[in-house]
């Protein structure tokens, strides 16, 4: 039987998890709403023709709240589509997922967590973006809800020794489908952008137009507004698959 850890390494799409793996039933609105099987987007407004990958010098990690994975909105996966390379864990407070630890005492790896810095001792870990020769960066995200991401963050006891990154966003988010708890807190795929751009990859304007692509069209399922907004962004994204 698959389990939870190797459904989510997987990482699409909802509608396929066995129904024998527990989740929380997705009973928000839009619950009975026929969607793509691949970007868990309405029919009409699928986004698989614009699925675009890029390359990176530098990874994503993400460290996912269990009810995440079966939310249509979760726009972590946009990260994952975009750079094949990104790895997804579930969260646990007293088990933290192996594959994870293991990869945290390798040391080709260069681990930043992303998480504002908002307390003394927290900002006693921040360190600036660097790259270290013969390592890959990587940033470690937590995927979830703004109070989830804080549990997450505090209750983690396997976390407390990563050295911290943060920003200040140029903008506030964006991001249509979820209200943020302060006008700062951007989405996890707004993160990534912010993150690709600190680090100089290209693959910044990649995720950014698809992050767009995917927001307009969501929101286009969910109020009945066009995704004309879209268009010069599908057609970016066309441009790059010829």
């Amino acid at each position: 039987m698959p389990t939870t850890l190797s459904i989510m390494l997987k990482y699409h799409p909802a509608a396929s998890v066995p129904a024998d793996v527990p989740r929380k039933p997705f009973n928000a609105r839009g619950a009975n709403v026929r969607r793509c099987q691949a970007c868990q987007l309405p029919e009409q407004g699928c986004i698989c023709a614009y699925k675009a990958t890029a390359a990176a010098d530098c990874e994503f990690w993400l460290i996912m709240h269990h009810d995440e994975l079966f939310k249509p909105s979760n726009t972590g996966r946009l990260i994952a589509d975009v750079l094949p390379t990104t790895e997804v864990f579930e969260w646990s407070r007293i088990d933290p997922p192996a594959a994870l630890l293991e990869r945290l005492a390798d040391e080709r790896y260069q681990p930043y967590l992303v998480f504002p810095a908002d307390e003394p001792e927290d900002q006693a870990r921040l360190l600036p973006f660097q790259r270290q020769t013969g390592k890959t960066p990587v940033f470690i995200l937590l995927d979830g809800t703004w109070r989830q991401a804080r549990r997450m963050f505090r209750h983690s006891k396997w976390l407390q020794s990563l050295p911290l990154i943060s920003f200040t966003p140029e903008r506030s988010s964006g991001y249509g489908l979820r209200e943020a708890a302060e006008e700062s807190h951007l989405c996890t795929a707004e993160v990534g952008i912010e993150l690709l751009k600190l680090a100089g990859e290209p693959a910044a304007e990649v995720l950014a137009h698809y992050f767009h692509v995917f927001n307009v069209h969501y929101l286009a399922g969910r109020r009945g507004t066009h995704q004309d907004d879209a268009e010069a962004s599908r057609q970016w994204l066309l441009a790059q698959q010829a």
